[in-house]
């Protein structure tokens, strides 16, 4: 055997295994089990159980907004500020 025979074997194999991790890979289904009658029963008893959800923040709320609606926020918020001011105040 020559050395390119050689050679050309261990590319034509290197050359199956990358054929072989290439390409889609086959993915488990998940398939959504329905809810019997004793389980919504159920379900719904531990929601009523649950704890009532804690009210946000206000400073977390303000956090989260888009760049767009804290502007107007803002300018709502300051022309709601000015109509306030009364009197000596407003100049």
């Amino acid at each position: 055997m020559a050395v390119t025979d050689i050679v050309t074997n261990v590319f034509n194999e290197i050359l199956k295994e990358v054929g072989k991790t290439i390409g889609p890979k086959k993915r488990a289904v998940r398939r959504k089990r329905r809810t019997t009658a004793a389980q919504s029963t159920l379900q719904k008893i531990e929601k009523l159980l649950r704890p009532a959800r804690q009210q946000t923040s206000r400073a977390k709320t303000t956090r989260t907004r888009a760049t767009a609606q804290r502007r107007r926020v803002a300018a709502k918020t300051a022309k709601h500020r000015k109509s306030l001011r009364t009197g000596k105040a407003r100049r």
